[in-house]
């Protein structure tokens, strides 16, 4: 039997087994697995999902069973009738699946404590832009399909010094025309979307936190990011602690990261406008909005979270890896692993499939898979985890004095979705379906290809990197199914649809003398790229970005000088205190006082035991003089989430009110 027909003969029967052992293995296995730690929460909203954890993990698994199987016997699976009848069966049944996950998007109810604030329905893709999906696909199969158009099409898109111009002319002009949405400054910042502003302080005071003097895994618990702290610190450092150097460093790794996606797209295409036509409709899909408008928008491009913290060294690695695998230098399989290594580091949540994805690519794409082969990659990947270790070691030891913890890598991780704090059930139907089996169809396609020996080794290492990381990312989404976050993951979506659609053009145009029509399977592909192509009609306008920069607040909305001078006259240059607030690292900096509370905010404090941190530190530093941002009066009646927390440990620290700050925020300040 052909491969790729074994590799359909496979999934069919997998996937009805794998839907069996969801429902029945999801209960038994969740609480053998994830069985949640005994965490005390403060305001209670934990509601943890150890049955979806399960069933989640076992259908993540399922593509790699495939791969597996059709890497081991592919080749050697006899060819029966019923056999082809199955294998055959599997395209239709995939393109069902597709176009059921597409109109399921307009059917599902979110539920949850979310689905009283944000609309229960999300319409990601509108039938006007599945009809024009449709067309789009329509269009390139007859263009394909008609040998005279594509030669003239190969003759002006011939690689040459004014193409390579061109091609990178359009890029910088895309990626100036979106990331313009992500540039704020102090003063505009507070006048963007209510959802961004929200954000906004977890992220920023990471880096005022080492501004500060503190270390994450040692002195500070960051939510966000364990290393890159330290790189835009040092810029503000030298340029200036404001909120625009800080979003011009940002936007700059972001725009870093989006051209070594255009350059892996370049190298496994070998033309510049072909990356470039590839390039386009992924920049747009991974900036796809989430809320606000257009002109004003809330989404992966101003969410620093995701670009560059999140995706940035995930997108960057496999850049390396195909350059690896095109014979490029270093020509050594340590510096991608180095990287992959630092990468688990700074973000475990994506981080850890991003390094998954690496070892496994390097595997499958071995000349030969030999037990020697095989331990070469692993010691290589086990080097670039103890060369990832020293370098965060040597970066904690010079800021904060003493070694890390690598435990704290784990913290929120185990807060959120171990324990559930904040989690969403996720829907029994959605397009988040025609999300996983994305990547799901490129893992098994590369097993295809590896098992093939195809030539176009960059390809097939692109298709399996892309599989895995996609299906690790995807447990965000499991744990906190938000229609938002399902958009966090368009990115690595259409990434692998970009590298799905290259393979489907080469097939046609090899059968385009029989005039044969596209295989259900390559018409899903096509269908999917063609919803990507449709996000390119949510680029922004030069002059709406122009127009939303010019309007500013009288106050910057993370920077109330009002606040800074409170705490500058109740303290000495130097001193240390704990500013329990939201960016309480940045008042602390501008104040010129340490700050040494251990988290970015209260909201990034969600268990008791977390605050029994805060208190440990306290007590351990010996400080006199704290500041909350919650109005205290002469009873101690202290409200919302502090009032559980820190009206007994407050008192029995011998902490009393001093003084009592301007509005907004209302900072009092205690004294002992």
């Amino acid at each position: 039997m052909a491969v790729g027909d074994a590799a359909w003969l496979v999934a069919v029967p997998c996937s009805l087994l794998t839907t069996v052992a969801v429902v029945a293995l999801g209960p038994p296995l969740g609480r053998a697995l994830f069985r949640p730690d005994q965490v005390e929460f403060v305001d209670g909203g934990a509601w943890p999902e150890p049955t979806e954890h399960a069933r989640y993990l076992i259908a993540a698994a399922a593509p790699f069973v495939v791969a597996c199987i059709v890497a081991a016997w592919g080749r050697s699976i006899a060819d029966t009738p019923l056999r082809r009848t199955v294998a055959r069966a599997g395209g239709p049944l995939l393109l069902a699946f597709t176009v059921f996950a597409l109109v399921a998007q307009h059917t599902l109810a979110f539920r949850g404590a979310f689905s009283t604030i944000y609309p229960q329905h999300r319409i990601y893709f509108t039938p006007a832009t599945l009809v024009v999906a449709v067309l789009l696909a329509g269009a390139l199969v007859a263009t394909l399909r008609r040998p005279t158009v594509v030669e003239r099409l190969r003759g002006s898109l011939r690689e040459t010094p004014w193409t390579k111009l061109l091609a990178g002319a359009a890029v910088a002009t895309l990626l100036a025309l979106w990331m313009l949405t992500a540039l704020n400054s102090d003063a505009t910042i507070g006048e963007t979307t209510l959802a961004l502003r929200q954000n906004v302080p977890f992220w920023l005071d990471e880096t005022f936190a080492v501004l500060n003097g503190l270390a994450p895994l040692a002195t500070f618990h960051a939510q966000y990011a364990q290393l890159w702290p330290y790189v835009t610190a040092g810029a503000m450092a030298l340029l200036g602690g404001t909120y625009s150097v800080f979003a011009a460093v940002m936007v700059s790794a972001t725009v870093a990261t989006m051209l070594a996606v255009f350059a892996t797209f370049r190298r496994v295409v070998g033309n510049s406008l072909l990356a470039l036509a590839l390039f386009a409709p992924f920049l747009a899909t991974s900036f796809f909005k989430e809320q606000g408008t257009l002109a004003d928008r809330y989404g992966p491009a101003n969410l620093f979270s995701l670009f560059p913290i999140r995706y940035g060294g995930p997108y960057v690695l496999a850049w390396l890896v195909v350059r690896q695998l095109d014979g490029r230098r270093p020509r050594r399989i340590a510096m991608p692993l180095v990287v992959a290594g630092l990468v688990l580091v700074n973000n475990p949540e994506f981080g850890a499939p991003a390094f998954a994805a690496t070892v496994v690519t390097l595997l499958l794409t071995l000349p030969q898979l030999t037990w020697g082969g095989a331990a070469r990659v692993l010691g290589a990947a086990l080097a670039g985890i103890a060369a990832a270790l020293a370098v965060t070691t040597a970066a904690t030891l010079a800021v904060a004095g003493m070694p890390p913890h690598f435990g704290l890598l784990f913290e929120f991780s185990r807060v959120y979705a171990l324990d559930g704090f904040g989690m969403l059930p996720m829907p029994t139907f959605g397009f988040h379906l025609a999300v996983y089996v994305t990547f799901a169809a490129a893992l098994i396609l590369a097993a295809v290809r590896a098992v093939q020996r195809e030539r176009d080794v960059p390809l097939t290492g692109i298709l399996c990197w892309i599989g895995v990381f996609g299906l690790g990312a995807g447990a965000y989404y499991a744990g906190r199914s938000h229609p938002d976050v399902l958009i966090d993951l368009f990115s690595p979506w259409a990434l692998a649809l970009a590298m799905l659609l290259v393979v489907v053009v080469r097939l046609l145009l090899a059968r385009s003398a029989s005039r044969r029509w596209p295989t259900a399977a390559e018409l899903a592909v096509l269908l999917g790229f063609g919803l990507a192509v449709c996000s390119l009609g949510q680029t922004p306008t030069p002059w709406s970005q122009v127009a939303r920069l010019s309007r500013t607040t009288p106050t910057p909305a993370f920077r109330q000088r009002a606040i800074e001078q409170f705490v500058r006259s109740h303290t000495v240059p130097g001193q240390r205190v704990a500013l329990v607030v939201a960016l309480g690292h940045r008042i602390a900096y501008d104040a010129g006082v340490r700050d040494v509370d251990p988290y970015a905010s209260t909201d990034s404090m969600p268990t008791t035991a977390q605050w029994s941190t805060l208190f440990r530190t306290i007590q351990a530093q010996r400080l006199r003089t704290i500041f909350v941002a919650t109005l205290f009066r002469e009873t101690d009646v202290i409200q919302s989430q502090l009032q559980a927390v820190l009206v007994n440990r407050i008192a029995d620290a011998g902490f009393h009110t001093a003084a009592v700050g301007p509005p907004p925020l209302h900072l009092t300040q205690l004294v002992r």
